[in-house]
């Protein structure tokens, strides 16, 4: 018998990590949005797909110019969040041809972009 545990740690932060935290979670928000449009656009223009890698890339060439404030926050939010779009996309497909195998009961569930209004957000 194999036992999964999990522990669950709650945060008591200041209000100046709140800030942090909340600065990190919309910077991942941004990246994601921008990257999935981005995605999409590319998608459009060439019939291909872009990899995070080459988000990233552009994303730095940004950040000097136009996006001076993801300097603010850690590297890691923006690449992490880059990351988990791949992984969604990754996700979609393989559950679009688990569904032509009528294996996938479910709908497919392109990935959608990110609101405020839908908690807090996330970021690692």
């Amino acid at each position: 018998m194999l036992i999964t545990r999990g522990y669950r740690t709650e945060l008591d932060l200041n209000k100046k990590q709140i800030t942090a935290c909340k600065k990190h979670a919309g910077v991942a928000r941004y990246v994601w949005n921008w990257g999935l449009a981005r995605k999409q656009e590319v998608y459009k223009a060439t019939g291909r797909s872009i990899s995070a890698m080459v988000l990233h890339r552009e994303l730095n060439q940004l950040k000097q110019a136009d996006l001076p404030w993801l300097y603010e926050v850690s590297k890691a939010a923006p690449q992490e969040s880059l990351r988990d779009l791949d992984k969604a996309y990754q996700n979609f497909f393989r559950r679009c041809h688990l569904k032509k195998e009528g294996k996938w009961p479910g709908p497919s569930g392109f990935p959608k972009f990110k609101t405020k209004r839908q908690g807090l957000g996330s970021f690692r």
